[in-house]
């Protein structure tokens, strides 16, 4: 599997592929968000395309130089086709590999509390829930606050 970083260029197809992943509007980032992300020094977005380049896997991370310096998971996602058989996993190792890098002693994210597979997958790589967040999302879904030591 070949990891690229996310150029200003992907942002379009980036932004069609969220389309393809995340059937809540709310939680497909708009251009603008996506541009910013994929510019900004604290974050890093990686991708995964397959032979012809369309984009099948992404994952956006940001450091946080909080006093325990710590990476948070903003996002994960994989092309409906492909879920299931390991990517997601993949891309979770690559941005904690960019965390450890970036001198990060942490690694946190907020995952819907229904999304069970997100949950579970986070879990089998040594996460563990450590907070509930009640009405945490746009529309007013719980989440659940995962952690881990780097």
């Amino acid at each position: 599997m070949k990891f690229v970083e996310a150029t200003v260029n992907d942002v379009p197809a980036l932004h069609e592929f969220e389309k393809k992943c995340f059937h809540r509007p709310e939680d497909q980032f708009p251009t603008r968000n996506l541009r910013h992300l994929i510019v900004s020094s604290t974050s890093l977005t990686l991708l995964v395309k397959d032979e012809s380049g369309k984009i099948i896997g992404e994952v956006i991370g940001l450091l946080r130089h909080f006093k325990i310096p710590s990476g948070r998971v903003y996002k994960i996602g994989v092309a409906p086709d492909i879920q299931q058989r390991g990517m997601g996993s993949a891309l979770l190792q690559k941005i904690e590999e960019w965390f450890v890098e970036n001198g990060m002693k942490k690694s946190c994210a907020e995952i819907r509390e229904n999304n069970k597979a997100s949950r579970g997958m986070f879990e089998k790589n040594g996460y563990t829930e450590e907070g509930f967040l009640p009405f945490y999302y746009a529309n007013g879904e719980n989440g659940i606050k995962y952690w881990k030591n780097l």
